[in-house]
């Protein structure tokens, strides 16, 4: 879906080594309507090897510790809820997206998920087997392939998928709580546009209809319902209920916002004669991050969504990120709520770490971590699968950990262990 590129811009720094995707099966979507512009207003799995040394960014950026930095050799998940330097952890939670097979690589027959299924096999393992298992586990969209009119079929890519969760022998159905988002692939379809010419993403406007009901069928909606309806004033111009796609809910001190990034809209996309994509409920967020902040009990919230904000490319195509009519106010939005530690995504397959730019109360990471198993480009080099962890201390710092582990040939083929790498700090 992306470009190569061969390091990763955090800030004004650089974070060696990083991984890219691969050209997608889908066609890029043409370039949004300005004039929708909205306003802000206010097979056999095995355990990973663990042992990652924290470093800060400088660190990071030269591949040595920088010097004076109190995160300099600290080595993470000790098993006791804490670090080896003895930093009480608060919560822990796992995140990854984009699992899916390409379409020419999935039969029905023989794999009903469309999953990746040795990569996402061997990540439940991997968060199965840490010492301290992980609170939460969200997967940040295209668990499948479904890019598809047809949304029989995409249910039945959804069971397969649940059932590879619910049945793994890892145990992970009952450690950590698995919180699914949406896609694209689950969102939207790949079809011709209304003026003729080569088929395009446009809303799949059955996929809420199939999304909704299974994640209450297979126990995923939990927190969800809080979310965004079509009721007065409808300031985002919603089509459906998206109360159980977007939503949000506290634990303990941490408030955890769930974003769907191909939201329903009834914008009209004038250059393909359908409505929007890359489509958020940005005033909804903002009144829900508005409560959370003044919130005494909150210390951290997490928004966590399937396409980036910004795109890890120079010159992104329109739909490798959020509609370009929102970029600037989400930046805002988060920037200037000052709990907001990051924001956890997916959609570009590789793994990408970067402050988003703007200027706000403090800094704000975007985290990509879309390598959990659809098939990277080959030019990114070094390439690597896995998942990523992010970690709460009681002292208010939150660590960033990516787990990486080779990517095999053919991409579908047994995969390894997963190894933590030097944990990035992005709240002191």
């Amino acid at each position: 879906m992306f470009s190569s590129r061969t390091s990763l811009a955090i800030g004004f720094l650089t974070l060696l080594p990083m991984c890219g995707c691969s050209s997608s099966d889908n066609t890029p979507a043409n370039e949004t309507d300005a004039s929708a512009s909205p306003t802000l207003d206010a097979t056999a799995p095995h355990p990973p090897k663990d042992g990652a040394a924290a470093a800060d960014d400088a660190a990071l950026s030269t591949g040595v510790d920088a010097g004076g930095s109190n995160d300099a050799g600290r080595t993470v998940d000790s098993g006791k809820g804490e670090d080896a330097g003895g930093e009480a952890l608060d919560v822990s939670f796992a995140f990854v997206g984009c699992n899916r097979l390409q379409k020419v690589d999935w039969s029905s027959q023989t794999n009903p998920s469309s999953a990746n299924t040795a990569q996402l096999h061997q990540t439940f393992s991997d968060v199965a087997a840490l010492a301290t298992s992980p609170k939460f586990f969200f997967f940040t969209g295209d668990l499948v392939l479904g890019l598809n009119t047809d949304t029989t079929l995409m249910k039945g890519q959804l069971d397969g998928w649940a059932q590879a969760h619910a049945t793994d022998p890892s145990g992970i159905a009952t450690k950590s709580k698995l919180i699914p988002l949406v896609g694209n692939h689950e969102m939207l379809a790949k079809v011709a546009p209304a003026g003729g010419g080569a088929k395009v993403e446009l809303q799949n406007t059955g996929a809420d209809a199939i999304w909704t009901p299974w994640l209450t069928a297979k126990g995923f909606d939990t927190f969800a319902g809080n979310g965004p309806t079509t009721g007065a004033p409808n300031s985002d111009a919603l089509m459906d209920d998206q109360s159980k796609l977007t939503y949000s809910f506290d634990d303990g001190d941490v408030h955890y916002v769930v974003l769907n990034t191909d939201t329903w809209t009834s914008t009209a996309d004038n250059a393909t004669g359908s409505t929007q994509i890359g489509w958020v409920a940005l005033h909804w967020l903002q009144a829900d991050l508005a409560a959370a902040q003044a919130k005494p009990a909150i210390r951290h919230i997490f928004v966590l969504g399937h396409k980036p904000i910004v795109s890890p490319v120079p010159s992104p195509a329109a739909d490798d990120a959020i509609n370009s009519a929102f970029t600037t106010s989400l930046e805002t939005l988060l920037l200037s709520t000052g709990k907001v530690r990051g924001y956890l995504c997916a959609h570009a397959h590789q793994w990408d770490a970067r402050k988003l730019p703007g200027s706000g109360s403090h800094d704000v990471y975007q985290i990509i971590a879309g390598n959990g198993g659809s098939q990277l480009e080959t030019a990114w080099s070094p390439a690597y699968y896995g998942f990523t962890l992010a970690r709460v201390y009681t002292t208010g710092r939150v660590g960033i950990t990516s787990y990486q582990r080779p990517v095999p040939n053919p991409y579908t083929a047994s995969a390894q262990p997963a190894v933590a790498q030097p944990e990035l700090t992005i709240a002191p």
